[in-house]
């Protein structure tokens, strides 16, 4: 079934693990994480995989987000990313990847600066007293002195911080996008509902509803299966309309977070799951759910909302 509206993946990662280093895919010995078994997705995926995985869908834009690059040089995925985009088209704009708190932040953040297609900065901060939930290097990130100095040259660049998050570090980003109202925040996952008790997702919905106070914050839905891999459309829907109707359609957007989501589901019962909760909203709001709001809040140019080629180069000669 192919999916009747065109869509921009507000977030998805290609990988070359052939070429590149990613700590996280390529390392035996990396601890488990909230994904669970990585097997099926230790392996290449560049753009002829990405538009297989989403042939059902009228794809015209995508977002890469930073895929766990070699963290000692963050400047060489946008450099890689930029060149699939140059030659492929995709993706058409990068989050990228920086340690905020590292003394050498702002060289790095000038490197990313470089390349035309970059529009923000993702460092994951997920924290959480299960180490199997744990990604970033230590708590309290965001009221972290050197973490805020770096965080406070993202303006001088014109960057975003793509925020992932659990619920119980709302607060602590309430009070970022507070003092830095001139910077765009965009939650990922939907504020990440791990929790699916009846008291988790209550927690979750009111910290979701703080957050959403602050003006300068906007919300991207997917991860659906993190923390809950056996997710069905009938047990997710109710949670991205609740998050939906929490931060408005104004200031929501839909994604696949593909390669990752594979581990879950497909992309084709993905959307299954994000069209489900479509009839409570009017036309020019679910073109705001699927495209419009993606190509705002990133900045995404566009002559007009053509399908995607099905002609993506592999690119493997882009270093």
């Amino acid at each position: 079934m192919t999916s009747p509206r065109l869509f921009v993946d507000a977030h998805q990662h290609f990988q070359d693990i052939e070429t590149h280093y990613y700590p996280w895919l390529c390392d035996d010995s990396a601890p488990p994480k909230l994904e669970g078994d990585l097997t099926p997705i230790r392996r290449n995926y560049l753009g002829p995989d990405y538009l297989a995985d989403m042939a059902s869908i009228k794809l015209v834009k995508s977002v890469h987000v930073q895929n766990g690059w070699d963290p000692r040089y963050p400047a060489g995925e946008t450099r890689w990313l930029q060149g699939l985009a140059d030659r492929g088209g995709f993706p058409h704009a990068i989050v990228a990847y920086a340690d905020l708190a590292a003394p050498g932040v702002q060289a790095v953040l000038e490197a990313h600066h470089a390349f035309p297609n970059v529009r923000g900065i993702r460092q994951i901060l997920n924290w959480h007293d299960d180490r199997v939930f744990q990604v970033a290097p230590r708590a309290g990130l965001m009221d972290d002195a050197a973490w805020r100095r770096g965080y406070s040259l993202l303006q001088r660049y014109g960057m975003s911080f793509d925020l992932q998050i659990y619920w119980t570090q709302m607060a602590d980003a309430y009070r970022l996008a507070r003092d830095y109202p001139e910077t765009l925040l965009i939650l990922e996952h939907f504020g990440m509902p791990v929790d699916r008790s009846a008291d988790g997702v209550k927690s979750w919905a009111a910290a979701l509803q703080r957050l959403a106070q602050a003006p300068n914050v906007v919300m991207k839905l997917s991860g659906l299966g993190l923390g809950h891999p056996h997710w069905t459309v009938e047990d997710t829907a109710p949670l991205l309309r609740r998050a939906i109707d929490i931060f408005g359609t104004d200031r929501a957007m839909f994604r696949t977070n593909l390669p990752v989501d594979l581990l879950f589901s497909s992309a084709a019962r993905i959307i299954l799951a994000y069209e489900a909760v479509l009839e409570s909203y009017t036309p020019a709001e679910q073109d705001a759910l699927f495209h419009s709001n993606a190509l705002r809040t990133y900045r995404i140019q566009v002559e007009s909302l053509r399908l995607a080629s099905r002609q993506i180069p592999r690119n493997k000669d882009v270093k």
